[in-house]
């Protein structure tokens, strides 16, 4: 939709409120594990006399993230059949009750399972406020948005994981309050959403909607497995950089909070710049690109000797995981019919937060082997290998082109 009531043509004035409404909720949802992420260490000192709390610590983190996961599909299907404000709403309540909530627990297990309710609200969260722009922006517009949408999700991780790092060395209970900024975006979802209406060829459609006829199958497939294999990769920033640096000697979780705001606030950057990109490169350069500069800035990060280059690294390697998501939802949201958009939007969810769950259970059994810088320099070779593929593409049509072309 491209108004509050037709889905056709492009958003001339958008809706401000509307708008700070969808970037402001989708902020939250990857600072739901931006708070906690320079706090695991302190959390695993605390709970030291835990056996395997190596491997439970990050649980802090990503069981949030699977519980986003499990969570995104069924959302999908709630507000389709539902709609979106309600969802929101309710979503928006339930995640500052649990994102509160470890202040005053002291059990791990207690925590482990406040930290799941976070997770389910906030994939509640983003299915709705993706599903909202596919909604209400369509073309340049929606591309825009979605550039913006993820540029306000990394700059609220940015910010937030830099005041975690300098909360967690005072003490590991403190970067929870943190939470306490869903106060501010309840009341804009409350006045700012209005629920999308649906013409009567959309819902002539949603009793017609035929999987095999309608939805291009493959095309969705290939989407959620990139974000799979992106987010598995990715999320070893923010929940590894606090192991990493004390390998090469820089115990502070400051600076490991710094390091994961620079990275974030560097995707907040090049987010922001996906729209200019889009109206010049196709998804392939895009995403050959994305995974280019992903891949080498965490080779950097694994080669480091020290702060600076560790920092370098990061910084390369958010230019690269800027375009990534923005690339892949507008992809997504440009072959999704509206009358399952929330579904499929959902599954994207799904992928996304199922690989940054899995992502521990691939760099453990590897950083027992190779250490945690071994992990990293792992990881980047795959997402070269990645960029490899795409630029592969690029150039097979090329040459298809020209040859077609000659005499």
């Amino acid at each position: 939709m491209t108004s509050e009531n037709s889905t056709s043509g492009e958003v001339r004035e958008p809706h401000i409120l509307r708008a700070a409404a969808i970037l402001a909720a989708s902020s939250l949802t990857l600072f739901a594990m931006a708070g906690v992420s320079p706090a695991l260490p302190a959390i695993a000192r605390a709970y030291s006399d835990i056996a395997g709390i190596e491997l439970l610590a990050p649980m802090v983190l990503t069981i949030t993230a699977i519980a986003i996961a499990v969570t995104a599909p069924f959302a999908g299907l709630v507000i389709d059949k539902f709609g979106r404000k309600p969802v929101l709403v309710c979503a928006l309540l339930l995640y500052l009750v649990a994102g509160l909530a470890p202040v005053w627990l002291d059990s791990l297990p207690a925590i482990l399972a406040s930290r799941a309710l976070l997770g389910i609200a906030a994939g509640s969260i983003l299915t709705v406020s993706t599903t909202l722009i596919g909604d209400f922006y369509e073309g340049a517009a929606r591309n825009r948005m979605a550039g913006v949408q993820f540029a306000c999700m990394g700059l609220a991780m940015a910010v937030g994981t830099a005041v975690a790092g300098i909360l967690a060395d005072i003490g590991w209970h403190l970067p929870f309050y943190m939470y306490a900024v869903a106060v501010l975006v309840l009341p804009l979802a409350w006045f700012g959403v209005r629920e999308p209406r649906i013409s009567r060829a959309e819902t002539v459609e949603s009793m017609t909607v035929d999987v095999a006829r309608d939805i291009p199958v493959a095309g969705i497939a290939l989407i959620y497995a990139l974000v799979l294999a992106g987010m598995m990769s990715t999320f070893l920033v923010p929940s590894q950089m606090p192991f990493l640096l004390p390998e090469i000697g820089v115990p502070e979780a400051w600076i490991a909070g710094f390091a994961i705001a620079l990275f974030n606030l560097v995707t907040a950057g090049t987010a922001t710049a996906f729209r200019w990109l889009r109206a010049r490169l196709d998804n392939r350069a895009l995403l050959a690109g994305s995974f280019f500069f992903l891949g080498s800035g965490l080779l950097l990060a694994a080669t480091a000797t020290g702060p600076g280059q560790a920092l370098v690294g990061m910084l390369i390697a958010g230019i690269g995981f800027g375009p990534l998501m923005p690339t892949l939802n507008a992809w997504l949201l440009s072959l999704a019919p509206v009358t399952v958009r929330g579904r499929l939007v959902g599954g994207l969810t799904f992928c996304q937060f199922l690989g940054f769950f899995l992502s521990p259970f691939f760099v453990h059994p590897v950083a027992e082997r190779l250490d945690m810088t071994g992990a990293f320099a792992i990881t980047g070779l795959g997402q070269l290998a990645l960029a490899l593929v795409f630029a592969g593409t690029l150039v097979s049509a090329f040459l298809a082109g020209r040859l077609k072309g000659a005499p």
